[in-house]
């Protein structure tokens, strides 16, 4: 009896227990879950990167849980969990209720009803603009209308474009909302036409955000001023807010019971991200301005920054985060609801305004007015997401004039076809123009098994020349350039030349806009080619459909041939113009650019490549791609597949040799162009910029230089094959997933002032665009997709890097073991992860991809599936982020992605156009060049694949000699070898980190270069 009742009794026990731990694990996967806030911004726990850096206080526990609705893994998502999460969702308010561990967030665009409501958004030349227009084109029935602050020179101006009956705005939108921006009230040419707006407007709704709320307070009365916690720029806030104010003191203004609570269905002490560095001034707490015109309605407390990098306290000042007109409908947040940060309570912020201004609209009897549209003046604004704008052309309304062919090569042993490296040296590392887009992380060489851990990067190598039939090379010499050399040079495969002079039309992405869209070279089928046997030519056609509901084509990768190439970051001045055209303002300068560069480096350069080849690393399969007239006999293209396939077939594998590595006793000096004094001068002139309002953040680049002697070649080498032995060693020290080498060169070798003379060697680990097919079961099951009514569909991707650690990889002269090196090692990829300084940067750059992207993607499309994710590399560990969004092929199509997030806002900071203003005189006008820019290609069928050009080396030979013997001018060839580097400049940057984090990211090319010279010279 007594062992029974011990027997229960343990029973009971072990039942205890077990609930117990099973409560634990509950609670723990709760609170995986718990506020996005502290998910990225873990203001507990500061790493030791951020010395500098400050937190919000969190000044109450939160009241909810809340999911981001736009935070998911396409990857993983499942249909079946968006329907049921869009069943749960309320179809008017935003819900704020605990979630379970399986449920998806509740906000769905499609479960908000579209309200009849004419908006304008002003565009105060800032980066987060368009989401703003992302969300609020989901509110509304008709088109968001957008312009810049300086599109017009008066407000009457702007209302003689709109009709020649409409005098005042509110005749002809229901409400306004100013954006963010650069610069500060007080100024005028910051501002544009914003001020006479509110002054003009006091019966239209207003929305202020950041620049635009301090905007509203200068015009009524208040003073701008610094804040007094100095910047602070992607860093999150608690904000609290009056829930008992009403409207019982304005006048007859706003109709009687109406009023506009923007925090409607927000809990107390949400988190918003902040990008700001000055402030509305309102007297401390208790003391009212009676006489003053506006009153602040939310608030959050300013921080006193402790010696000690991880306390942070309060110093008892508020903030204010958000103000009111006691009269006008005119309203203004200081934070940026915009912001991924800041998320659904951002959302539900403008939604709750667009509802105010819809019954605003009704109650002061404004007719509905659903059939009259919108007349505007089209060279400056905008219609619905940017589907229907006279400098796009429909892409599916064109007749295809090529044809794409592609072969695979079957085999018998996977183990006998040659891996890419030995293919590209034999076949065309020798030809003056070539390209190798190469997946160097898979490469057999990489035996340590290091590298991208995302193989969807790294799968696939292109390679080729521009040796076909209808191939040609177009260099493009942009506004840096001398006027004499300015213009486009299209060498066809026949030697035949074609100058095209410039004019504010003309460019390498008009060029290629023509070329795709006018000319309709883009195509939407592909024919799969099957030889008959070894020994002849023989074939059969497969005809595959790229597109629609006829789409048969299951080829694993998207290039299908077309343009290859690079554009060099000073291809900014034209996407810069384009910007302006859908908007107007000012800023596209069409005359020269006064600067310094390197003349034989093109400011971009393309090669069209009707014949290349495609590698599977996943598969090891060998793909041929040939490009044909669409009315042409094919049999030429068919003979050159067919002549390709056996000689890569002769091809046995060959061992894969690793490139030695060696210690130069005589390392190439290499010399910044702008010293580390003068560095760290700039960075302290980038944080008076930032103390300014003038940017939220900066990327300071600087050019190291060196001139390298190398034996000349004796042989029948051509002295252009020389860069490639620096790239093969590149490649296997610093793999990476968008690694790349191009050549352009003379096709004769002939040096005539008026050709490029480059080579990039190039390990990026970074990719700025892809745009993918998308298949109708991917778009429908997401959430963030328009339903796939379109005959083209595309998928746009950017993943830009912000962080960066160096890997520990062991000391040689201790013992450490493999697991102490692995856990220091993790314990640094740790600390990036909680980096304060490095997340701040990181959204930074998110929130302006989100804008760049929502210029072009569709409406409610743009989403972020991974947000500041740790991606490690052979040398480095990366903070990387994914942005996505859909794109109407039909309207919309690759150029016009890239005209609108060029250059990538890792290389330049935010708001991009100033601050891009501000680095020309940082870096004191000397070109970037290559770097900083993007290469890859731009296929025939639409799709896009173009990396960020960073940890690269752009090589050219050199024209001058500065050797006194001229036996050693007939045996020394010449290079002269520049690296771009630099880093995020924000209000938490200290300039002895930032000098050393930019030598960091050099360091690899740098030692490769020492390296390949030292033995070259051995």
């Amino acid at each position: 009896m007594h062992r029974l009742i011990v027997s229960v009794v343990s029973f009971i026990i072990s039942i205890c227990i077990f609930l117990c731990i099973e409560n634990l694990n509950t609670r723990c996967e709760e609170d995986t879950k718990f506020h996005f806030a502290n998910a990225w911004m873990a203001t507990h726990h500061l790493s030791s990167r951020s010395t500098q850096s400050t937190t919000l206080l969190n000044k109450h526990n939160r009241q909810s849980k809340v999911q981001r609705w736009y935070v998911h893994d396409d990857d993983t998502i499942s249909t079946q969990t968006a329907s049921d999460s869009t069943a749960k969702s309320s179809p008017s308010t935003i819900q704020y209720n605990e979630q379970k561990q399986n449920d998806q967030p509740h906000i769905n665009y499609n479960s908000i009803p579209k309200l009849d409501l004419k908006i304008l958004l002003i565009d105060n030349h800032d980066s987060y603009t368009y989401n703003l227009y992302q969300y609020i084109s989901t509110m509304t029935k008709h088109s968001v209308d957008v312009i810049m602050n300086d599109a017009y020179e008066s407000v009457d101006s702007f209302l003689s474009s709109l009709n020649n009956f409409t005098t005042t705005l509110n005749e002809h939108y229901d409400c306004i909302i100013l954006s963010p921006g650069p610069g500060q009230p007080s100024h005028p040419s910051d501002m544009g036409i914003v001020l006479d707006i509110i002054r003009d407007h006091s019966h239209v709704p207003i929305l202020g955000v950041c620049l635009g709320h301090q905007a509203l307070g200068y015009v009524y009365g208040k003073e701008v001023k610094l804040s007094p916690c100095g910047p602070v720029h992607g860093l999150m806030s608690s904000v609290s807010f009056d829930e008992s104010y009403d409207d019982e003191n304005v006048g007859d203004d706003i109709e009687d019971g109406l009023k506009c609570q923007l925090f409607d269905n927000l809990p107390q002490d949400f988190d918003v991200v902040r990008y700001h560095s000055l402030v509305v001034d309102f007297p401390p707490d208790g003391n009212e301005d009676v006489e003053s015109q506006i009153e602040p309605i939310a608030w959050c407390n300013s921080l006193k920054e402790s010696t000690d990098s991880s306390v942070h306290s309060n110093d008892g000042t508020n903030i204010c985060m958000a103000l009111r007109h006691k009269h006008y409908p005119h309203y203004g947040v200081q934070f940026h609801p915009e912001s991924i940060g800041t998320g659904d309570a951002g959302y539900q912020i403008l939604h709750n305004f667009c509802n105010f201004a819809h019954e605003y609209k009704n109650r002061r009897g404004k007719q509905q007015q659903q059939d009259k549209e919108t007349i505007l003046n089209e060279k400056y604004l905008t219609d619905d997401s940017l589907e229907v704008n006279d400098n796009r052309s429909s892409t599916s309304s064109k007749t295809p004039t090529n044809r794409v062919l592609i072969h695979k090569i079957d085999k018998t042993d996977y183990n006998e076809l040659p891996l890419p490296k030995q293919v590209f040296e034999t076949i065309y590392s020798s030809r003056p123009n070539s390209f190798w887009l190469d997946s160097s992380t898979v490469d057999e060489s990489n035996i340590n098994g290091e590298g991208c851990p995302i193989t969807e990067n790294s799968r696939f190598s292109i390679m080729g020349s521009n040796d076909g039939p209808m191939s040609k090379k177009i260099e493009y010499f942009g506004r840096e350039h001398d006027s004499s050399r300015r213009g486009l040079r299209i060498t066809t495969s026949k030697d035949e030349e074609k100058k095209v002079n410039v004019d504010d039309n003309v460019d390498i992405l008009s060029y290629l806009r023509q070329q795709l869209v006018n000319e309709g070279e883009f195509v939407d089928a592909a024919d799969l080619v099957t030889f008959n046997n070894e020994v002849d030519s023989g074939y059969t056609l497969n005809t595959v459909n790229e597109f629609g509901e006829q789409a048969t084509c299951d080829i694993p990768f998207d290039y299908r041939g077309g343009y290859v190439g690079y554009l060099g970051y000073e291809v900014r001045h034209d996407t810069q113009c384009w910007i302006f055209e859908q908007e107007g303002g000012y800023g596209c300068d069409t005359s020269g650019y006064e600067g310094t560069t390197n003349p034989d480096i093109p400011t971009a350069a393309f090669l069209f490549v009707d014949q290349s080849l495609v590698y599977d690393h996943e598969t090891n399969d060998w793909y041929i791609i040939g490009v044909a007239k669409k009315d042409d006999n094919e049999d030429n293209t068919i003979s050159w597949m067919h002549d390709m396939k056996t000689r890569l077939e002769s091809m046995k594998k060959t061992q894969v040799e690793s490139n030695k590595s060696s210690t130069s006793d005589d390392p190439v000096a290499f010399v910044p162009n702008r010293s580390k004094t003068q560095y760290q001068k700039d960075i302290s002139r980038s944080h008076e910029e930032i103390r300014n309002g003038e940017s939220y953040e900066l990327c300071v680049t600087n050019q190291l230089e060196a001139e390298l002697k190398l034996p000349r070649q004796l042989s029948t080498r051509a002295s252009h094959e020389a860069p490639f032995e620096l790239y093969k060693r590149l490649r296997q020290k610093n793999p990476a997933p968008f690694s790349a080498f191009m050549n352009f060169y003379d096709d004769n070798g002939l040096r005539d002032g008026t050709t490029g003379l480059v080579s990039i060697c190039c390990s990026s680990p970074e990719r700025f665009l892809s745009v993918k097919k998308a298949s109708s079961s991917k778009i429908n099951g997401d959430r963030h997709s328009s339903p796939l009514t379109s005959r083209r569909q595309f998928v746009v991707e950017s993943k830009p890097i912000k962080g960066t650690a160096a890997r520990y990889i062991g000391d040689s002269r201790a013992t450490e073991s493999p697991e102490v090196v692995k856990q220091i090692d993790s314990q640094i990829a740790e600390d990036l992860k909680e980096s304060v300084k490095d997340r701040a940067e990181n959204l930074m750059i998110v929130d302006l991809l989100r804008n760049d992207l929502g210029r072009v993607c569709q409406v409610g499309s743009v989403h972020v599936p991974k947000l500041m994710h740790i991606e490690s590399y052979a040398t480095v560990h990366q903070m990387v982020s994914t942005i996505r969004g859909t794109l109407d092929g039909d309207t919309t199509h690759a150029i016009d992605v890239i005209e609108a997030c060029f250059p990538g806002g890792s290389m330049t900071g935010a708001p991009k156009q100033r601050t891009m203003e501000i680095l020309d005189e940082i870096e004191q006008g000397v070109s970037r060049g290559p770097y900083s820019g993007c290469l890859g290609y731009i296929s025939l069928n639409g799709c896009m694949d173009m990396n960020i050009i960073i940890r690269s080396a752009v090589l050219t030979p050199s024209s001058s000699s500065s050797s006194s013997s001229e036996e050693d001018d007939d045996n020394v060839d010449r290079w002269k070898a520049s690296i771009g580097c630099g880093g995020a400049i924000t209000a938490l940057s200290d300039s002895e980190d930032e000098y050393d984090e930019m030598l960091l990211k050099s360091q690899i090319v740098r030692s490769t270069i020492s390296e390949w010279v030292s033995e070259a010279n051995m």
